[in-house]
């Protein structure tokens, strides 16, 4: 995997967008990126469930989809190819901000 970090961060996605705009974001970086076979099978996957979803639509059960499938499934993606010294989150700073971040001694919670 080459490497992503700039500037002891990357961004990936503001947090006050719609989850669907969320996981758009999470998965382009994903395309973006030198992955195993193991992780490439588990986005074909994600990309299954999300064209699957499509008639649910914009209901409530389709936001609860999206949901599920960002926390359950891509978040333990994004967080598995954090490199070393980072964690993938929110931003320690700025709340509205998610990406991966530089670990250091005043990051309260999970890596």
């Amino acid at each position: 995997m080459r490497p992503f970090i700039t500037n002891g961060y990357k961004l990936i996605s503001s947090l006050d967008q719609d989850i669907g705009v969320l996981i758009d974001n999470c998965l382009g970086f994903l395309y973006s990126m030198e992955l195993g076979a193991d992780i490439q099978g588990e986005i074909a996957k994600i990309e299954e469930a999300l064209y699957d979803m499509v008639y649910l639509g914009r209901t409530q059960a389709g936001h609860e989809f999206k949901e599920s499938l960002f926390r359950n499934r891509i978040l333990p993606i994004m967080k598995r190819i954090s490199p070393p010294g980072y964690y993938f989150g929110i931003d320690p700073n700025e709340n509205s901000l998610l990406g991966y971040w530089q670990k250091d001694e005043t990051h309260i919670g999970p890596y």
